[in-house]
């Protein structure tokens, strides 16, 4: 008997575009954010639009979610997800754990509300009431995967899209319009008193790209950049009033209708300018969006190592944190080195 056929899944580059943006602006935040610098002006609407980047991060989850483990039976794609959303929430766990005995938390005052607190201990971490590394997004992304195989089902029944829509809209009417009661589970979901993202909130793009991804992503970018703008021009009215203190940053914590819809705007957007870049034929423009699709297909293993290099680079050459400047970046170019064969053959295929 022959050896069983393993299973290939076509990858979809809008989504490696899209997650490549995504990581490529998260870590600009976050040296931003850990540097010490003070930005300005200009500066400050342009970090403005690298926030929507967290949505993505979470969102192209959910999408890569139908797209990579669609292909599967039920059993085998849950037993994937199970094992893939429980080595995310270990990584998590281990990594604070790790820090929490090595690190001098007085070089970075970001800690200080939690060592203030008397909260930089064991028991808080494991019990989510503090941390020692700011990666919790993690922790949302492998909760959202062990729950995955539910949506799975969901996509192979008859109806479907009327199901997983109907799942949005009862996720968004419990987040936003239902008042929940307290207790240990409300509390969990809306992140009352601990470091998590609040599960039930983000849960909404985590669906929203998993439906995009049955519609087929990208194939219908014209309507949906308009179904997206119209909904964010809705929401931001209901929540404003009026658009003058319309900012990404101020409406992501706890997250905003608002911030989803016109992330998700921006994500259509996006897809359009990539959809025409491709089109140039210009070999520096198809070198530039190899380089995003091959971060964009490494997005989690890179998050998680531009942190340890900041961890590290804060623990052993404070107070002179601004060297996150230049650790990250060479960071980035070794993983690129590393990766030089798979830039080369991305860059190939546009030819």
């Amino acid at each position: 008997m022959g050896q069983p056929t393993k299973i290939k899944t076509k990858r979809n580059y809008y989504f490696s575009y899209i997650k490549g943006w995504a990581i490529i602006s998260i870590m600009l935040i976050h040296l931003l954010d850990w540097s010490g610098l003070i930005l300005s002006g200009s500066a400050l609407y342009f970090k403005e639009f690298l926030y929507p980047s967290v949505l993505f991060f979470i969102a192209t989850s959910g999408g890569v979610v139908f797209w990579a483990y669609s292909k599967y039976d039920l059993l085998t794609a849950a037993k994937k997800l199970f094992k893939r959303g429980g080595e995310l929430i270990g990584v998590y766990f281990l990594y604070n754990i790790i820090k929490l005995y090595i690190y001098n938390f007085s070089v970075e005052p970001y800690y200080w509300q939690f060592t203030a607190a008397g909260k930089m201990n064991l028991i808080d971490i494991l019990s989510l009431r503090s941390f020692t590394v700011p990666i919790s997004i993690i922790l949302t992304i492998g909760a959202f995967l062990i729950i995955s195989p539910l949506f799975l089902y969901l996509s192979r029944t008859k109806y479907a899209k009327s199901s997983i829509a109907a799942l949005i809209a009862a996720v968004i009417y419990f987040g936003y319009f239902f008042p929940m009661p307290t207790g240990p589970a409300a509390d969990l979901l809306f992140a009352r008193n601990n470091i998590m993202f609040p599960l039930i909130l983000w849960l909404t793009p985590f669906l929203i790209c998993f439906y995009l991804s049955m519609l087929g992503f990208e194939k219908h970018k014209g309507k949906l950049l308009l179904v997206f703008s119209s909904l964010a021009m809705i929401s931001g009215v209901l929540q404003f009033n009026n658009f003058s203190s319309v900012n990404f940053s101020g409406q992501m914590y706890p997250i905003k209708l608002f911030y989803v819809f016109s992330s998700f705007a921006f994500m259509y957007l996006l897809i359009y300018v990539f959809y025409f870049l491709e089109r140039t034929g210009n070999r520096a423009i198809n070198s530039i969006l190899a380089l995003v699709r091959l971060l964009g297909d490494s997005t989690l293993a890179i998050y998680i190592y531009h942190w340890i290099v900041i961890d590290t680079t804060l623990w052993i050459l404070y107070p002179r944190v601004n060297l996150i400047l230049a650790a990250v970046p060479l960071f980035l170019l070794a993983y690129v080195i590393l990766k030089r064969q798979k830039l080369f053959e991305y860059v190939k295929s546009y030819e």
